[in-house]
């Protein structure tokens, strides 16, 4: 949950918001940022669909407007929710190993999501927890780095 920043740093993952046209705030934003040189990155296992939400935004949206990343995207919400169920006086081991726990208890809320969708030949929400799982399931915990 640690990379190299080009300025010789330690990047560390944390949620971030993002100000988006001057007018839309999207919070929950999973990025890397560096302690020395305070340079931010998207982790690359969002990027595709952070674009995708601001593709989405465009600049026709007229007035304020506040959106939580993690409503829109499983990593997202994972990494909000244990960095807010715990401090991890383990430092990043336990970290890891609570983000791996995490994934691992949505990927199985998601299948059984799934199976019941089956079961009620609901395709449209079959096709909504599919594209959910595949958020999840298309990079494991380790390649989040």
């Amino acid at each position: 949950m640690k990379k190299s920043c080009g300025c010789g740093g330690i990047m560390t993952i944390h949620m971030h918001t993002l100000i988006y046209n001057a007018k839309i705030k999207i919070t929950h934003v999973p990025v890397y940022t560096c302690g020395q040189c305070d340079r931010y990155e998207p982790l690359p296992v969002i990027k595709r669909d952070l674009g995708k939400l601001i593709e989405e935004l465009g600049d026709s949206r007229p007035g304020r407007m506040h959106l939580s990343f993690a409503d829109r995207n499983e990593w997202a919400s994972v990494l909000k929710e244990t960095f807010a169920s715990s401090l991890f006086a383990g430092g990043m081991t336990e970290l890891e190993e609570s983000i791996r726990k995490a994934i691992q208890g949505r990927i199985d809320l998601l299948l059984d999501v799934y199976r019941v969708a089956g079961e009620m030949s609901d395709w449209k929400w079959m096709e909504e927890t599919g594209l959910r799982l595949s958020q999840l399931t298309a990079q494991s915990a380790g390649s989040a780095k």
